[in-house]
């Protein structure tokens, strides 16, 4: 009975033990304070660490066999991504300059757009796409650390980029694609344990989600929320289509935003301090962006799908 409701839901592995958790660390958050076991999968580091387990699982996929369709479809969506991010952070911009519209100030815009939540995407291709769109997750990763907003922020004249970041993500994606070119075995193996993997990445990244953001961020973070994931439809949905040869549905799943985002205010303001003014409420309206995108984004991509099929 419990497996047909979770069929029901998009990218439920992921989606239910996501809500699951912000449910918990909404009503008691220190549930999981028991002791260090109990604490570390609750924690930002027993969250990382998920992560690096599911990027080096998506590394190894990357295999010589699969480079070129993987690399080809990675690409295109980590480049649609990256052109819309910075001609809508610019539209933006220029039009209504720092404070924004709807308060939603520029750099909450930018912020938003300009990140992704790639563990989303991994379930989300796991349950509509194939082994190459699963590998491509590997580029796409590049999208879901705050180096990219960064880097789009850095090409408007706001942020300056960090190399280490970049260390800090490929070296999982690094040693996944090593350990799989190398041994086939291992690279099967990894490709079974992904499945596996997402309920509790799911999980983690709920515990630290909290759904009183949603009433700090105002209408302002629901307002940004729908424009995240409707910029999918600007750049990355057509390329997508028309030059990766797909559905679609990947183009949509690249618009969410992860939890790390919502630091992202904060860091700019230390680099450059006349954005302080903007950081809370920009912080918060991520909050929001990170809950709404995660939930609507699966919903998205499938309500798109059927669309696709139905024609």
């Amino acid at each position: 009975m419990l497996s047909k409701f979770f069929k029901k839901i998009p990218a439920a592995t992921i989606i239910v033990p996501l809500f699951v958790g912000a449910l918990i660390n909404s009503l008691a958050p220190s549930v999981f304070d028991l002791g260090p076991m109990t604490k570390a999968i609750a924690s930002p580091d027993g969250l990382n660490a998920i992560i690096d387990i599911t990027l080096l699982a998506v590394g190894s996929q990357l295999t010589l066999a699969r480079l070129k369709k993987a690399l080809h479809r990675g690409l295109v969506l980590l480049l649609s991504k990256w052109l819309t991010s910075i001609a809508l952070g610019y539209i933006f911009f220029k039009a209504f300059g720092r404070n924004g519209i709807f308060g939603i100030s520029a750099l909450a815009f930018i912020a938003a757009i300009s990140n992704q939540n790639n563990s989303i995407f991994i379930g989300i291709s796991g349950d509509y796409g194939d082994e190459y769109d699963i590998a491509s997750a590997a580029i796409t990763a590049i999208i879901s650390v705050p180096i990219f907003t960064y880097f789009t922020l850095s090409m408007l004249g706001i942020a300056d980029i960090t190399p280490t970041s970049i260390l800090d993500l490929a070296m999982p994606i690094l040693l996944g694609i090593f350990l799989g070119n190398i041994d086939q075995g291992f690279c099967e193996f990894l490709a079974g344990t992904q499945k596996y993997i997402m309920p509790f990445l799911g999980f983690a990244i709920g515990c630290g989600i909290n759904l009183s953001t949603i009433l700090r961020g105002g209408a302002g973070g629901f307002i940004l929320s729908l424009l995240t994931i409707g910029a999918a439809f600007v750049i990355s949905l057509p390329l997508d289509i028309f030059i990766n040869k797909r559905p679609g549905w990947a183009a949509i799943a690249i618009y969410t935003a992860a939890g790390n985002s919502v630091i992202v205010p904060a860091l700019v303001a230390e680099l450059d301090p006349s954005w302080q003014a903007y950081e809370s409420l920009a912080a918060a309206q991520l909050g929001t962006v990170v809950i709404v995108s995660s939930i609507l984004v699966p919903l998205a991509a499938s309500f798109w799908l059927k669309i696709r099929k139905a024609k």
